[in-house]
């Protein structure tokens, strides 16, 4: 695709059908583990579930290398993602308008093989330290996440429908300085996928998949001011920019992460800068904001708002705007079972993101099963069923011919 915002989805799809042409084509801070960040679309557990030890680690305890690797804080983990979606309106070319990784109906995927390498630095010890991460990701997914000339000769459009990509690969510098400051240099995701929103469903909202970018290539700092304030901030290449840069300019972004409680937590992320290809002198900005709030023991409120715009991303030549919010509840009902819903609404003023200049809609119920929440093994093992309702201003869906589509989905994941 010609345009650095990696998964236009509605747009690339509608391209797939031959409408469009291709150019045009959340922290829950008691409920997540603290340490680990997340991958690109899938926590190492579930949000509402409690904070265990990898599965892979855990086998190693009893080893030397185990051993070694705890000495070394070094941490090996991963998981394996299996889907099937079924659209009840048999849509064109068997795809699912709109969506980012659930695009295809009737057809099982294995959606990730994903696996970890991390070593997380250590602020407290007031001495330089060193860190990083590696991961490496293979299956359906990949296709839609490659960025600039790092496994891109193979997309939506363009290879097979397994690839393999390596979302995140960087170091991290722990420096004493004050209360810790941590630098980042490498590939990363972008905040908004760090952030658990999406662990909630297998399916992802609109404001996932369309409003901003996955991964950036660049350089962060972090630093805690207090223990429940802290900010972050850099610059990189652009919007899925790695080996190579689109335009030549780089752009900013930064966060601002508070947790007033162990209730409640409060990010604020934004970036901005060049990003249209070609052009170094229109901005792109886009600002998200997302609350994780306990409503009690077991119930969780998460909102996610977005806000963006491109100077130039317009059909015309001037400004394109994108907007939207989401809203998540999570019950859990005892070890085995939760339940969630989401309620979302999306603009897309310009046809930026989807492709068709729209408002949409959609609501999503669904559950999420632990079989056997005690066993050692079995625990890791997760179902997530769902039904979801989609619903457009325009005749969006099944080859622009209907307003509405519902599907019912249903995920596996074994995290190790």
């Amino acid at each position: 695709m010609s345009r650095s915002l990696k998964l236009s989805v509605g747009a690339c799809l509608l391209a797939a059908c031959g409408v469009v042409p291709a150019a045009l084509a959340d922290d829950a801070t008691s409920l997540v583990p603290p340490a680990a960040e997340m991958s690109l679309t899938q926590p190492q557990y579930d949000t509402v579930a409690p904070v265990q030890r990898p599965l892979l680690m855990s086998a190693l305890d009893e080893t030397p290398i185990g051993s070694a690797l705890d000495a070394a804080r070094i941490n090996l983990y991963g998981h394996i993602e299996a889907s099937y979606t079924w659209n009840f309106d048999n849509p064109a070319k068997s795809l699912n308008i709109g969506r980012v990784f659930d695009i295809k109906h009737n057809d099982p995927e294995v959606n990730q093989t994903d696996f970890n390498i991390e070593r997380t630095v250590d602020l407290t010890s007031h001495q330089f330290d060193i860190g990083g991460r590696l991961e490496l990701l293979y299956g359906t997914d990949a296709r839609f996440i490659h960025s600039s000339d790092f496994f891109s000769g193979q997309d939506f459009f363009h290879g097979p429908e397994y690839q393999f990509d390596i979302p995140q690969v960087y170091l991290d510098f722990g420096v004493p300085l004050g209360d810790g400051l941590r630098i980042r240099v490498g590939k990363f995701l972008f905040f908004k996928q760090i952030d658990p929103n999406a662990s909630v469903f297998y399916s992802h909202s609109f404001t996932f998949g369309a409003a901003l970018p996955f991964t950036l290539t660049g350089v962060s700092a972090l630093y805690n001011i207090t223990d429940q304030l802290n900010v972050e901030g850099g610059v990189s290449r652009g919007w899925g920019q790695t080996l190579t840069d689109n335009n030549g300019s780089i752009d900013g972004f930064g966060r601002i992460r508070f947790t007033p409680s162990d209730k409640t937590n409060i990010t604020l992320a934004f970036i901005s800068g060049p990003e249209d290809t070609g052009d170094n002198s229109h901005y792109r900005d886009a600002v998200d904001l997302t609350l994780t709030q306990a409503l009690g023991d077991n119930l969780t409120f998460l909102l996610d708002s977005v806000y963006g715009n491109d100077a130039a991303g317009s059909l015309s030549g001037k400004n394109a705007n994108w907007y939207g919010t989401a809203g998540y509840l999570v019950l859990k009902l005892d070890d085995h079972l939760s339940l969630a819903g989401r309620g979302e609404w999306y603009r897309d003023e310009e046809a930026f993101t989807t492709g068709v200049a729209q408002n949409l809609y959609e609501a999503t119920v669904g559950v999420t099963v632990t079989p056997f929440p005690s066993d050692t093994i079995a625990s890791f093992f997760k179902v997530r069923p769902e039904v979801r309702y989609d619903y457009s201003s325009r005749d969006y869906f099944n080859g622009l011919t209907k307003h509405d589509q519902l599907t019912a989905a249903v995920d596996a994941i074994f995290n190790f």
